[in-house]
């Protein structure tokens, strides 16, 4: 413990010549030793923050006014954003293409409905990275307001799992970290299908550029039939040509945007594939110590939040 500084050391005489013979006063021994103890420990105390036992909280601003307030996101030092926090922080960091995205010869297979509805820039931690995802209503009005429910409520904040990611196809999350979370979401409370904007049906998997039915960083719903839709989640890994083709719950109602999220989507372990923790399992444990020990490469959506909208 560290002592005050009016704090006297009492010492003994000298019981030997070579105590006597020492050039300081033992009291400034003590005084020194003292000293290169806490000295050590500020020490250890630096190197943890750079192994990654501390967190830095990073506020994001919009860089221009546009309706949101400021939120805090967690960034963990030692991650794979190595405490530097997200590269976007408002809308005005996005491209005209990101923002008004139309059809093109890299991406879209037809121009997606004009944004009529506000909206919003998500920003979501994980544990390889961040994702910011632009929810456009105008694609998919109810799916786009329960995502956005559920990023309001914290929901994601319960450590959710990336439970279900194949390489070069998708990667299915969404059962809360606490299994309490997941049951306002289902049931009686699950979604009425959106209407698809995407072209359906075997003869639309890629238009005449080559342009593949479900972009990379698509988002939308998993589900098991008509109105199916509650709290599971996928994104697309590569751009897809299966998905969105009839399925109801397919509808894309947002994307990832930003270089910093796709990077961040090759990132996500995908070594389990369809072997990963099962769906019951999550439902009765939530995001357990046991599960994390089964599955230790297993990654996670650890926040959400809303940092702008107009």
């Amino acid at each position: 413990m560290m002592q005050s500084a009016g704090t006297s050391f009492r010492r003994k005489r000298p019981t030997s010549d070579r105590d006597a013979a020492l050039p300081f006063p033992a009291a400034s021994l003590s005084t020194i030793l003292v000293g290169v103890v806490l000295l050590s420990t500020l020490a250890a105390m630096i190197v943890g923050v750079h192994r990654g036992q501390e967190a830095v909280h990073l506020q994001i601003i919009p860089s221009e006014p546009s309706g949101a307030k400021a939120v805090t996101i967690d960034a963990t030092i030692g991650g794979a954003h190595k405490g530097d926090g997200p590269t976007i922080r408002s809308l005005a960091d996005l491209t005209p293409a990101e923002l008004h995205p139309q059809a093109g010869p890299d991406r879209h297979i037809v121009t997606p409905p004009a944004d009529d509805l506000s909206v919003s820039l998500v920003t979501c931690k994980t544990t390889v990275g961040y994702l910011h995802i632009l929810v456009h209503p105008s694609w998919a009005p109810l799916g786009a307001t329960r995502f956005l429910q559920m990023v309001n409520e914290q929901y994601f904040s319960t450590k959710v799992a990336l439970m279900r990611c194949i390489k070069g196809f998708l990667c299915q999350f969404g059962i809360a970290g606490d299994p309490t979370r997941n049951k306002p979401y289902g049931g009686k409370n699950n979604l009425q299908d959106d209407p698809n904007w995407l072209p359906e049906g075997p003869t639309h998997r890629h238009n005449e550029l080559g342009v593949k039915r479900f972009g990379k960083g698509y988002f939308a719903y998993a589900g098991s039939g008509k109105n199916s839709r509650s709290n599971q989640l996928i994104v697309a890994l590569k751009d897809n040509e299966g998905l969105g083709g009839g399925s109801p719950w397919e509808v894309p109602w947002g994307e990832a945007v930003g270089k910093e999220s796709f990077e961040t989507l090759d990132k996500i372990y995908t070594g389990y594939g369809d072997k990963g923790p099962s769906q019951g399992r999550l439902h009765r444990e939530g995001s357990s110590k046991a599960i994390a020990e089964d599955f230790p490469e297993l990654d996670y959506v650890l926040g959400c939040e809303v940092i702008d909208s107009r």
